[in-house]
């Protein structure tokens, strides 16, 4: 009788403020804690991995190519094949090691391969044998493999510890999106500042930088990344090698259930196939060909941000008002990295060529606003790309709002389609189809675009496999949309809940 009376007790709740910002409104001494631990984690994680996102793929390219970062294209696509490849073929064992030795280890362990990876992008100059490159893609991926899951499971294990009072995960959504917040913000914020540093000194010492944060970052999560006492106890069992073998058959086996299964999670594989050609080959050397400068990329990337965050937070809203059967094709058809999004981008590179690899900056004329007593541009762009620039900003923001309410819509029809028993394998395959399915894709465009000399015939290549999958979703819409028998239908709140949890 004790037992039942202490699990329906509301354990000690204590007032903080700082918890209250991150939306837990009667926190227990625990969760206090530990919000303050992600407080600081998060913004030092974001600071360390993303200060050189600008011009890190740039300067592998430019090197690889001799100072022209097309003619690297070819070579960072082979890379990025291995990287992914490394990463696809470690991610369970990885996973299965954190719940063996526990979170904190492989975290650290996945900083140590950044660091490493860092190091060795710092020591990159042109002439560099080869196997150096190999190596530091085949580390990130290491490390990406580790990462991954790990983070992710000691959130959840402990925030279930640190608030067992919240049952119907009210607060934990509110939670998690302010932290998705804190993340967005912190990886912007140090765009411009990371292109300064790399203007005022260089490339490689930002990479020497980012290699020594890692490590303080791995010794910093060893001290606090620590599970909650409790939380062993809390721990669902994990599938074992052959358990998690027979899950993965079920979920082919489920993948081929119905045509319309079949069509709609094979019609998302492939539009999301073109995604990792975009970030990993296409983004940054198209960015550079209309802005040329580190800090114009990074003003360029920072004031994309801030609407895109509104649009996020929209489509939640917007995403209620509509059909899924009807509007799901028609969205994933005008969303970002598809059909529409590539064929603008193809008549604006068409139109307008951009600036040739290797122009000096100093022959070139910037409308530029400086920061006020100092030599250091906050924003410049070229004005001869300025008509593109503003045109691919329009882009990139107007068709960000479709691929949130078409993936909410998914979500919705899905939350009732896919079996319980294997709602977290189909998560898995998903992406894994995705990523075996760039790996030719990023091979091929890393040829290419190069051979082709433009985005122009890449961006329509592209769009043409994005029609295929709009194709495939509208097909599957056509035939009757199964219910799993083992699903238990989710209350509306709960729906409307996970909605939430998506946008953010």
């Amino acid at each position: 009788m004790t037992s039942d009376c202490e699990t329906e007790t509301i354990p000690e709740v204590v007032s903080s403020k700082f918890a209250r910002i991150f939306g837990l409104e009667d926190p227990t001494p625990d969760a206090v804690r530990y919000v303050k631990i992600l407080s600081v984690l998060l913004p030092s994680f974001a600071a360390s991995f993303q200060i050189s996102t600008t011009f890190w793929m740039i300067h592998m390219a430019e090197t690889l190519g001799g100072g022209d970062y097309y003619a690297g294209l070819t070579l960072v696509g082979i890379l990025v094949v291995i990287q992914m490849a490394v990463q696809t073929a470690l991610d369970y064992p990885t996973g299965a090691l954190g719940d063996w030795i526990g979170q904190r280890f492989v975290i650290a362990s996945a900083l140590l391969c950044y660091a490493v990876a860092f190091y060795l992008s710092s020591q990159i100059i042109e002439g560099t044998p080869f196997i150096v490159y190999v190596a530091i893609y085949a580390l990130f991926g290491l490390g990406s493999s580790q990462e991954s899951g790990a983070f992710s499971a000691w959130f959840d294990n402990n925030y279930k510890v640190a608030m067992p009072h919240d049952k119907d995960r009210k607060q934990y959504g509110v939670f998690q999106g302010r932290l998705g917040m804190v993340w967005q913000v912190s990886s912007t914020l140090v765009l411009i500042p990371g292109s300064w540093l790399a203007w005022l000194y260089s490339r490689q010492f930002v990479f020497g930088f980012q290699a020594i944060f890692a490590v303080l970052l791995a010794i910093a999560v060893l001290s606090l990344v620590k599970d909650l006492p409790g939380v062993r106890e809390e721990k669902e069992a994990k599938p074992s090698i052959k358990e998690y073998g027979t899950l993965l058959k079920d979920g082919f086996k489920f993948l081929v259930s119905s045509r319309f299964v079949t069509l709609i999670i094979l019609g998302e594989v492939v539009m999301f196939s073109t995604g990792p050609v975009w970030w990993n080959l296409i983004l940054f050397p198209l960015y550079f060909s209309f802005l040329v400068t580190m800090v114009a990329v990074s003003a360029f990337r920072t004031l994309v941000f801030l609407p895109q965050a509104v649009a996020n937070e929209r489509s939640g809203v917007l995403a209620k008002r509509f059909e899924p059967k009807k509007w799901i094709p028609r969205f994933r058809l005008l969303q970002f990295a598809s059909v529409v999004f590539y064929l603008a981008l193809a008549a604006i590179v068409h139109f307008f060529p951009g600036i040739p690899p290797g122009t000096d900056p100093e022959t070139l004329e910037f409308l530029s606003i400086m920061i006020p007593f100092t030599n250091l541009p906050l924003i410049e762009i070229p004005v001869q790309t300025i008509i593109p620039v503003l045109l691919m900003f329009l882009a990139f923001i107007s068709l960000n709002l479709f691929g949130g309410i078409a993936g909410i819509l998914t979500q919705r029809v899905m939350l009732d389609v896919i079996p319980n028993r294997i709602r977290n394998s189909m998560y898995s395959l998903q992406p894994t189809l995705v990523m075996i399915i760039s790996m030719p894709l990023i091979a091929f465009f890393g040829w290419f675009i190069p051979f082709s000399g433009g985005f122009t015939w890449t961006f329509i290549i592209c769009a043409l496999i994005s029609l295929i999958a709009v194709i495939m979703i509208r097909q599957a819409f056509k035939h009757p949309i199964p219910k799993a028998e083992a699903v238990v239908k989710a209350a509306e709140e709960e729906a409307e809940e996970v909605q939430e949890m998506d946008i953010t």
